[in-house]
């Protein structure tokens, strides 16, 4: 985790004397904030759009751009959580915003299965492949949700001690 928050720390520029101005940070991040929003929207939208659009060269392409899209949103909550602030713990997680989100990135999904597939060709081997690899990703991704939900009670229950103990 070292060597991430030090590439972190090169990579975004925080030792530059532009950040020891507190309004000017905050501007500045708040400016970040909206820069990386629209990056990723772009991203998912392109992503989502390239395989209906280009064929199986955009569904190749947004392959990539969604892969990308999901490491860098990946990167920027580990540098929260190593930074002790856990974006699941305090944000809604299903609001229009991520529903849409999710649709789009659906959307992108089944065009480039639709572009790089051949789905009536396919044996009952593979068919049999995907049944258990979706039951095995929405178990997983239940199992991820329960293990937030339980770390955010536990949180706010030692918060509560600690608000306690304050007293």
């Amino acid at each position: 985790m070292a060597v991430f928050m030090k590439l972190a720390r090169i990579i975004g520029d925080l030792d530059d004397e532009f950040y020891r101005d507190e309004r000017q940070r905050d501007v500045w991040n708040e400016a970040s904030a909206v820069g990386f929003q629209l990056a990723q929207w772009a991203a998912l939208v392109g992503g989502a759009v390239l395989p209906w659009l280009a064929g199986r060269a955009g569904a190749q392409i947004a392959i990539g751009v969604l892969a990308l899209w999901f490491l860098i949103s990946m990167a920027v909550i580990m540098y929260a959580r190593a930074r002790d602030v856990d974006v699941y713990a305090t944000a809604k997680t299903w609001t229009p915003r991520v529903f849409v989100a999710c649709l789009v990135y659906l959307a992108g999904i089944v065009g480039i299965y639709a572009q790089l597939s051949t789905p009536l060709d396919q044996d009952p081997a593979t068919w049999a492949g995907a049944v258990v690899g979706g039951l095995v990703g929405g178990g997983t991704a239940v199992a991820l949700i329960a293990w937030y939900r339980h770390r955010q009670r536990r949180r706010w229950a030692e918060e509560d001690a600690r608000d306690l103990a304050d007293r």
